[in-house]
């Protein structure tokens, strides 16, 4: 018996460690994405603070405490629209305003 293997052989050979080699790197991107997407999860896109959750109206909004950006997930926006239809939309950003500020004050009376 020859000690060196068929052109069959180290064709299989080559093909199986060749795809090994390949799920193992889709394995390595796969997770390198997750950790990526991770770090960056519930992170203000503009200034990188950590978002906090509010709720308006009955509509989760991810508020940054550094920079006061506001954030909506899908469905938020649309789900603004209605209430802007029913009670104006007025109402609704005043809401978010108070709780980024604080209430407005009340103006002293004109003399």
């Amino acid at each position: 018996m020859p000690d060196k293997p068929s052109r069959n052989e180290a064709e299989y050979f080559a093909r199986a460690e060749a795809g090994r080699l390949k799920a193992l790197k889709e394995q390595a991107d796969a997770e390198a994405r997750r950790t990526a997407r991770m770090s960056h999860y519930m992170k203000c896109p503009r200034c990188g603070a950590d978002l906090r959750v509010e709720v308006h109206w009955g509509i989760e909004v991810e508020r940054c405490p550094e920079c006061n950006g506001l954030w909506f997930d899908a469905g938020e926006a649309q789900r603004l629209v209605e209430l802007n239809e029913r009670h104006g939309v007025s109402a609704i950003i005043r809401s978010i305003a108070e709780a980024v500020r604080g209430p407005a004050k009340a103006k002293p009376p004109s003399e």
